[in-house]
C-alpha cells in the first residue's frame, strides 16, 4: 500500500528528474573548439593506463568512446581526484572506467558531488557508494537525485535501494518513470497482487521486465495466464520470472517436448503449475532425466509431478548414484521410500539415512555409492 500511495503522490506532483545530457553534450567540452580535432587515440589510452591503471587492451578499447577529448579538458583529473578523495577505491575506478569511461567527461559539481550526497544521507557507506560506481558507473554520468528519491520511496528501505543498484539498475534509472516505470509498477501492484518484497525480487532477477515498454509486461501475464496460473497462484511470480527469459516459440517447444515424453495436456499443466522453472530447462536433458526415472527409478508421472524439484538435480552424479543404493537395498529385501525421498537429502545426510545403517547387511555399500560419482551437483 505505501507503495502505491508513493506512486500516486509522484503522479500528482509531477515530479520530473532532471533529463539526462545527450551524448554530444556529455561528450563535448564547453569550450571545444567549433571544428574538432583530430582523435589523439594514443594519448587517450597513456592516460586511461597511467592514471586509472587500466591494462593497455582495456585502455585502448575505452579510448574509443573518448577519442581526443581527454586531452581536450580538463574533466577526466576533476573526475578522478574527486573519486579518490571521497574514498572510492582504485579498483572500483578502474573497472567503472574500464566499463564506461565516458564517467571522465561527466560533471564532478553537477553530477558526482550530489549523487553521491544523496547516497550518502540515505546511509550509503563509502564502500557500498564504490562497489554501486563500479558495478553502474553509467548512471553516475548523469544528475540522478531525484529518481533515487523515487526508488526509495517505491522500495521502503536503504537495503532494497541496495539491492536495487545491484542488480543491473542502469535500465531502470534511465527509463521514463512516467512513461514506463511507474505504469508498470502500478499493473504489477494492482492488477497482479504483487508485494514490495515481491518487486524487489522482480528488480534482482529480471529488471528488464520492469523496464520494458507496458504492453509488452501486459504481455508476459497474458503469456503466463495461458499456460493455466492464475494472478493469485503461489506459482505466479515464478512463472513470471521464468516466462519473462524465455520465447514463446521456446515455451510452445518445451510445452510439446512434455507432451512427447508422456505427459497428457493437463499434467503438463500441473507440472508447469508446481514448477515454473521447467520451461528453462533444456529439452534433452529433461527427456534424458524422465527416461531415468521412469525406467530406471521406478517413478510414476504423479510421482514426478509432485516432486518435480527431480528435475533440478544431476543426472550422472546424484540420481544415478541414489538409485543404485536403492536397487542394492532393495535386493536385500530392506523397505526403501519412494525415489523422491532417496533424492532430496544432501550427500551427507543420505549416507547417514540410507548407507551407514545397512553396512553391515551390504558391505562396499558406501565405497558403489562413492564410486558413482555422487556429489552436490544440481543441473
Amino acid at each position: 500500500m505505501d507503495m502505491l500511495i508513493h506512486l500516486s503522490l509522484w503522479r500528482i506532483h509531477s515530479i520530473r528528474p532532471s533529463l539526462p545530457l545527450n551524448r554530444s553534450t556529455t561528450l563535448a567540452s564547453s569550450n571545444a573548439p567549433t571544428q574538432a580535432s583530430p582523435p589523439n587515440t594514443r594519448y587517450a589510452v597513456q592516460y586511461l593506463v597511467q592514471s586509472c591503471g587500466l591494462s593497455s587492451d582495456e585502455a585502448l578499447k575505452a579510448s574509443r568512446l573518448i577519442p581526443g577529448l581527454i586531452k581536450s579538458s580538463n574533466k577526466p583529473d576533476a573526475v578522478l581526484c574527486f573519486l579518490r578523495e571521497t574514498g572510492v577505491s582504485e579498483l572500483d575506478i578502474r573497472t567503472a572506467v574500464s566499463r564506461e569511461a565516458r564517467i571522465l567527461h561527466s560533471h564532478v559539481e553537477k553530477n558526482w558531488k550530489p549523487n553521491i550526497a544523496k547516497l550518502q544521507e540515505l546511509g550509503f557507506s563509502i564502500e557500498d557508494i564504490s562497489g554501486i560506481i563500479a558495478r553502474n558507473p553509467f548512471i553516475f554520468r548523469f544528475n540522478i537525485v531525484s529518481k533515487i528519491d523515487f526508488w526509495m520511496g517505491v522500495l521502503g528501505s536503504v537495503e532494497n535501494l541496495s539491492v536495487f543498484f545491484k542488480a543491473r539498475g542502469v535500465a531502470l534509472i534511465n527509463s521514463s518513470l512516467e512513461k514506463v516505470i511507474m505504469p508498470n509498477l502500478s499493473f504489477l501492484l494492482e492488477n497482479c497482487g504483487l508485494s514490495t518484497r515481491q518487486i524487489v525480487r522482480v528488480i534482482r532477477q529480471i529488471p528488464q521486465l520492469i523496464s520494458s515498454r507496458p504492453e509488452n509486461v501486459k504481455r508476459v501475464v497474458e503469456r503466463v495466464e495461458e499456460l493455466g496460473i492464475d494472478r493469485s497462484s503461489v506459482s505466479f511470480l515464478e512463472a513470471l520470472i521464468n516466462v519473462s527469459w524465455v520465447s514463446q516459440h521456446s515455451i510452445d517447444a518445451k510445452l510439446n517436448n512434455l507432451r512427447n515424453i508422456g505427459f497428457s495436456q493437463e499434467e503438463v499443466a500441473l507440472l508447469i503449475c508446481k514448477f515454473p522453472s521447467m520451461l528453462t530447462r533444456s529439452e534433452k536433458l529433461v527427456a534424458r532425466k524422465m527416461e531415468f526415472l521412469m525406467k530406471e527409478a521406478g517413478c510414476d508421472k504423479l510421482h514426478v509431478i509432485r516432486n518435480p524439484f527431480l528435475f533440478c538435480y544431476n543426472l550422472e552424479n546424484r540420481l544415478i548414484p541414489r538409485n543404485i543404493v536403492r536397487k542394492l537395498l532393495m535386493l536385500k529385501g530392506i523397505p526403501v521410500p519412494k525415489f523422491a525421498t532417496f533424492a532430496k537429502p544432501s550427500d551427507e545426510k543420505f549416507v547417514e539415512r540410507f548407507i551407514l545403517p545397512y553396512e553391515n547387511v551390504i558391505p562396499g555399500l558406501h565405497r558403489a555409492f562413492a564410486d558413482a560419482g555422487s556429489t552436490e551437483a544440481i543441473n
